[in-house]
Parts: C-alpha cells; structure tokens; sequence
C-alpha cells in the first residue's frame, strides 16, 4: 500500500474507520489491517465488535488470535471440533472461560463433546445471548446433567434464535423450559408430536420452525388448539403419510411460509390443492421435494398425470407456482417438486437418463432454478455418459448450479477425457472449495482416467478441502497411496483419505507438509493404531491435537511450528 493512501486513511476520523472495520472479517483485521500502521495497530486493539470464527481455522492463526484478542471485545465466537480442527474446543476452554465474554452474543459450537459442552453451559447464565448453535458429533452422547444445564439457558429472555443437533433418542428426553422468548428454532432431529406442540405452547414468540420431521404414533390424537404464532415451517425429511399431515398442518393456520422434503407417500397430488386451500388460507410460499423410489417403468404420459393436478387455476393463476416432475431411468427414480428446488443438496442426473413434465407448459428457464444447491453430487461416467457430445446446452443458463461450493463425483468405471468442460457447464469450477472424491473403480492402470482426474481437481483451483475414498478392497485393487497422492494437489489445507496402514499415513504426513488437518480413515477390517503408535509417527510431538474413534484419526497439525523446530 503505498504511502499517500496510508496518510489518507491515517487521517480519517476514528467513527468512519469503525464503520469501515464493521464490514471487515476477522481475519482481515487481524492479520492484515492491524499491520498498515501505528494508529491501525491501536485501533484493532479497541475495536470491540469482533465476529471470531474459528471454523476450519489454522492452528497457528488460532493460536495467534488467542494472543491477541481480549474476550470482552467478541461478539459473535464458532468453535469447532470437526476433523478440520479436532480437539479445538478442549484447547479454547484450557485458554478462556466463556464468562470472559461479557460481550458476546452469538455462540455456535459444532461437533462438541459432552464434557467441554457441560462447561460452556454453566458459563452462559452471566451472557446476554441472542443466538445459540449446538451441534453434537454423531453418535457422542449427553449426560442427563448437560441436558438438565441447557434449559435454563433457553429461558432467557435475550435468546432469539436456537439451533439444536444431538443424538436423535436423546432429545426425547429433553425438558423444554416452561417460558422462552425464542423467535427461531431449528432441531435438526426428528422429535415427538408431544414435543411439537410443547414448544409451541410454551415459545409464544415463535414464528419460525425448522424440524427434521415430527414422530406422531396413531395413538396421538390432535390438538384441537391452534398457534398462530407460527408463520414459516420446515420439514427437512417428513415421513408422516398425507393424511396425518393434513392434520398436523391443521395446528399452524397462520403460516405464510412452507417447506416439505418426504417420500412418496406425499405425492398425493390432489389432495395437496384441498390442504393448502382449507388449511393455509394464508400461504404465500409453498416449497417442496418429494422423491420415490418404486421400481415401476413410468412413460410420459404418467408423469403428465402426476402433474396434471398442479395444472388448475390455484396453481398456475392465483399462486403461480411452478410444479415439475421428473422421471429417472437408471436408478429408478420419480421426482416430484417445486421450481426452484428447495434442496441445498443435489444429485445430478444426465437430460439423457430422464423425461421431465411441468405444470406450465411454456414454462420459462429460471437462471434460479437451482440457486438453493449447494452441495452436488455427479456420477463422472453415468451423468456424463455421452462424453464429449455433451455440448453446451442453450436452453438452459449455464453454469446450472451456480452456487454450489461442495461437490461429490463418484468413480465407478473408466472415464472419457473431457469431463473438465462438461463439469465446467454445469457448475462454476472457481467456486468449490470442498471437493469428495469416491472410489469405486481400479484406476492404477487407467492412464486415462488418472490423467483426467488430476486435470479436474487442478481445474477446480480454489478447494481447500479434499476427500479421497478409495471403497475398494486392497483384494480387487491395486491402488496404492502414491496413485492417491498424484490427485492432490499442494493448495489442500484439509485432507480426509482412507488409508490401509501406519505406512501410508506416514507417506501422507511427510509428503504433504503444507496441510492443516488430516482425516486418516480406515476400512471396517483394519484395526486402529493405538494412541501410543499414533504419535511415535508424527513428528510434531510438541503440538499434536488428534481425536480417534472406531474407524478414522483425526489429526489438527501446526505445520508452521513444526519447521520451526527442524532449525532449532
């Protein structure tokens, strides 16, 4: 930054440059602007509206930040202890006490143990909380006590929005407070129609509900109470038939907003007209994906029928809602849903494996239509299966998935040489950051197909995350880790790979030194080293962090240390 531009932001007022740092991450501040000069260097370390995000942060710049910031000045904190940063929470809470925090309004702890969570809980009754984010690793259970400690936190009256992810048969047994002030929920569970109109009788403030699906046994009898104060409902993976739905839907008259992801016994296309006219009078939006597997042949004019209960005026004059349907060769496979998809996660199927039907008959081409998918997953040889007569399609935008930063390619057979483009037409290659790779084919002899594979992962330049699945057994494969190692590249900060023993993952540790996490995961038949053997390997015994459970090592490594060390 040359100097006139340095004297000029020097000489702007205090109040401007706060505004300035409100629209500046972390990351930047700290590591950046806190170094342009003297008075930027003091005013960092004033500046108290701080959102310190330690997801898949680095353990160096971790410790960095935990050096520099003063915990009053933090407003927003996200621990982590996915296998990006495993055993960070342990290490935060060994530095701080979230009591330090007296500022902090949002809190988001991810894959959290139950221990280090029974802490934090204890530390929040002092905190005047807006947001609250609890997902627990799956499978790790919770103590009847940390259960106990999480309603008193729930019945702030600071408390708006509250996310909760724990072990499905635990959350039965969780007590709701008797009074919260909560305006959002999501449980990403399915829970207990008791549950269900529990938190609505006692969140008198709630007016957005997103639910897993709802356990309602034909015993349950329905509540003849109505709470309008729900407006906007979600259903992430419903399972309730059509009918018990009706009547569950009957409970929240007011909704202006509905989001329903099921099966097939939800494609009851008639009966949807009646619900949501007699039901929810108010609706405004309707979303939904319905998806059935039944191994029947379907031709054209059976999907026609499926939509033709979407082509009525409610439909297409009074909601202009856009219904399509979709029929899938290969899987069978039926598709039923709302325009654009509702779904953040998407399998891709070729035009080729497929005949679709709308409810407009000139329907347009959204550029929309499938800006809600984030996460994609493509099948490199069925999807591309006219290799490189796929051209560019016209009659719709290109890229499709424009916002997708997660992307799963499955490899189960030999693939052609011009996959790159093709995938370069469906989505936008610049924006994955997280790239899975799954295994099912020998491609240690296939030139081809290793040659292609490494020209999509160099194509795809901005991933920081990697993941390489070989699902082969060692006796029908011929893979090595050095045929794995060709298809990372050095720009991968987090690495999950499958490996077979100790060896490999040194390979992995020696050669790869610029990562920041590994995930070391090993097939169902191979037994997990010991903790002992686990760390005689790793040369970075000064600061090692790593979690280890039934199949996989999860390794949070300080690289920049461990070169330190080797000139010591």
């Amino acid at each position: 930054m040359s100097t006139d531009i340095i004297s000029y932001f020097d000489n702007l007022p205090v109040e401007l440059l706060y505004h300035i740092l409100n629209y500046l991450d972390t990351n930047t501040i700290l590591l950046s602007f806190r170094y342009v000069c003297s008075r930027f260097y003091l005013l960092s370390n004033v500046y108290n509206q701080y959102q310190l995000n330690f997801y898949s942060c680095t353990k160096y710049n971790f410790y960095r930040f935990a050096r520099i910031i003063n915990p009053v000045h933090i407003v927003s904190l996200v621990l982590s202890d996915d296998d990006r940063t495993p055993g960070q929470i342990n290490l935060f809470l060994s530095l701080f006490h979230l009591n330090q925090f007296h500022a902090l309004r949002s809190l988001t702890l991810l894959e959290i143990e139950d221990s280090n969570l029974n802490l934090i809980l204890n530390d929040l009754s002092s905190l005047a909380l807006r947001s609250l984010t609890i997902q627990s690793r799956t499978f790790f259970t919770w103590t009847n006590q940390t259960l106990a400690c999480l309603s008193p936190v729930l019945e702030q009256s600071s408390l708006k929005q509250f996310t909760l992810s724990i072990w499905c048969f635990e959350i039965y047994d969780f007590i709701w407070p008797n009074q919260c002030h909560i305006e959002h929920v999501h449980i990403s569970n399915r829970i207990t129609f008791e549950q269900y109109c529990t938190i609505l009788e006692r969140c008198l403030s709630l007016r957005t509900f997103i639910i897993k699906d709802v356990l309602w046994n034909d015993t349950n009898t329905i509540n003849v109470k109505h709470y309008r104060q729900l407006k906007s409902l979600t259903l992430e993976d419903n399972r309730m038939d059509i009918f018990k739905l009706e009547q569950f839907l009957s409970l929240t008259p007011s909704l202006t907003y509905l989001k329903v992801i099921g099966m097939a016994y939800l494609m009851d296309s008639y009966r949807w007209e009646k619900i949501l006219r007699t039901k929810l009078p108010l609706l405004e939006n309707f979303e939904f994906f319905f998806q059935s597997w039944k191994d029947i042949s379907y031709d054209f004019s059976d999907i026609e029928s499926l939509i033709r209960p979407f082509q009525t005026s409610f439909w297409l004059e009074n909601k202009r809602w856009i219904v399509n349907c979709d029929y899938i060769f290969n899987p069978i496979e039926v598709l039923l849903y709302s325009i654009p998809i509702c779904k953040s996660s998407f399998q891709y199927h070729d035009p080729s494996n497929k005949i679709s039907c709308s409810n407009f008959i000139d329907m347009f081409v959204d550029e929309n239509i499938m800006d809600n998918v984030m996460d994609l997953r493509i099948n490199l040889v069925k999807s591309f299966n006219q290799g490189c007569s796929m051209k560019k399609n016209h009659s719709f935008p290109s890229p499709v998935f424009r916002h997708v930063t997660e992307l799963t390619l499955d490899l189960n057979d030999k693939c052609l040489m011009c996959l790159t483009q093709s995938l370069a037409n469906l989505l936008n290659l610049s924006h994955i950051t997280q790239l899975a790779l799954n295994i099912n084919y020998d491609f240690s002899s296939d030139v081809n197909t290793t040659t292609n594979l490494k020209n999509i992962v160099q194509h795809i330049s901005n991933i920081h995350t990697l993941e390489i699945s070989n699902n082969l057994s060692t006796i029908y494969s011929n893979i090595t880790i050095e045929d794995i190692c060709l298809l990372i590249p050095s720009t991968i900060e987090h690495l999950k790979i499958t490996v077979k023993n100790i060896t490999d993952m040194k390979t992995i540790i020696d050669r790869f030194e610029h990562l920041s996490s590994i995930t070391f995961r090993f097939s169902f038949y191979k037994s997990i080293p010991s903790a002992k053997i686990i760390e005689s390997f790793l040369n970075i015994k000064k600061d090692l962090t790593y979690r280890k459970d039934d199949c996989s090592i999860r390794v949070w490594l300080n690289r920049y240390l461990a070169k330190k060390l080797l000139y010591i």
